[in-house]
């Protein structure tokens, strides 16, 4: 099966820093690393590759650089660098101390073997074993400890990382509720009854919410100064709102009427803006036919 981990050469420049021009790139690693236990094997591993180069000093400057000034920022990689070169110095110092032996004059390493041989022989060797023992004890639960911290940190972080999404998710939640729950609705009107086939009219849903409509009327021809605006029911029983508007007109010389329309008196039915000039003998009325549906 082929594998969809990332390469490991990328991952190690995303460790030293080096993905930071390529935001959507990074982010994309970071969320893979939380999610993906496989992926986060892989990181820890180069982690320790990283730092085993730099305990070697086989870094180039860059990449020295880039350990330093990035690598290193999080406290537990620092943690994680000091525990190795404590253990790397731990191991290595046995074999130091004989190497250096080996270099000293005959006379000497003969004085030595003689005292060792004195030693020896006064010293039970159980005493040399339980020190060794207990080096190796508190090795053996150092090491442990700090896998458990490792643990607990990266759980840590994925947690917090999940909580901050849901966060973010919860604030998207609540923008979208308080969209939905609009004191102010939009009704734009452009068909009058004359044009419109009658079956298709615009709707409204108001919700409790709901304290105005906005409405916009679009003027067929020249505009010919203010504007009587009557709203009745479908029934015609008489208007249920009136006004004395003056058109809206644009550079390009469209015209409309745009107003505040109050909800108190309106319930579920189809109505009807009935639209005149002001201006004697400019022509018959027009009706913008709308359809109301309250929620509750």
């Amino acid at each position: 099966m082929k594998s969809n981990l990332p390469d490991r050469s990328l991952v190690r420049q995303y460790l030293l820093g080096r993905l930071d021009r390529n935001k959507e790139l990074e982010d994309q690693l970071s969320n893979d690393i939380l999610f993906n236990d496989e992926l986060s094997e892989m990181v820890e591993s180069i982690e320790d590759e990283i730092i085993d180069d730099c305990l070697d000093g086989t870094l180039d400057s860059a990449d020295k650089d880039a350990v330093d000034g990035y690598f290193l920022r999080p406290p537990e990689r620092k943690e994680k660098l000091r525990f190795a070169r404590l253990l790397r110095h731990h191991f290595e110092k046995p074999h130091d101390l004989a190497e250096a032996r080996l270099d000293a004059p005959l006379s000497n390493r003969t004085n030595v073997i003689q005292e060792r041989i004195d030693y020896r022989s006064a010293v039970p060797w159980q005493s040399h074993f339980r020190p060794y023992g207990q080096i190796v004890a508190l090795i053996l639960l150092s090491v442990g400890s700090l896998i458990y911290i490792f643990s607990v940190r990266k759980n840590q972080a994925r947690l917090e990382s999940l909580l901050a999404r849901e966060r973010e998710h919860s604030a998207s939640l609540v923008t979208d509720a308080q969209l939905l729950q609009s004191p102010i609705l939009a009704l734009t009107l452009v068909s009058d009854r004359s044009r419109g086939d009658g079956t298709q009219i615009p709707y409204v849903e108001i919700k409790p919410s709901t304290k105005r409509i906005m409405v916009d009327i679009v003027l067929q021809g020249p505009s010919l100064g203010a504007y009587d605006v009557h709203l009745e029911t479908n029934a015609e029983n008489g208007p249920i709102w009136s006004a004395r508007l003056l058109p809206l007109i644009s550079d390009s010389g469209d015209a409309r009427l745009v107003f505040d329309l109050p909800i108190q008196r309106l319930k579920s039915d189809v109505y009807s803006f009935v639209v005149s000039s002001a201006v004697p003998g400019s022509g018959r009325p027009k009706h913008y036919d709308f359809r109301v549906k309250l929620t509750r």
